[in-house]
């Protein structure tokens, strides 16, 4: 895994002709990195209001833990 993306969130965007709702790395290429799912939000709504492209948010990181 690359460190720059542990445990972000991070904007996808796809190709404009995908119309799959499967992750392919050939059809989504990262945007950017966001510390916080709300920053991602904000990227993804801006996008989409001025893009013909789709968006979507991946966490990428660890999960789970606990005792």
């Amino acid at each position: 895994m690359d460190p720059v993306y542990e445990d972000r969130f991070v904007v996808f965007v796809r190709d404009e002709d995908d119309s799959t709702e499967k992750f392919s790395a050939e059809t989504e290429h990262p945007l950017v990195s966001c510390p916080t799912y709300g920053e991602a939000r904000k990227i993804r709504d801006a996008l989409q209001g001025s893009a013909r492209r789709g968006c979507v948010i991946r966490y990428i990181g660890s999960t789970g833990g606990g005792d």
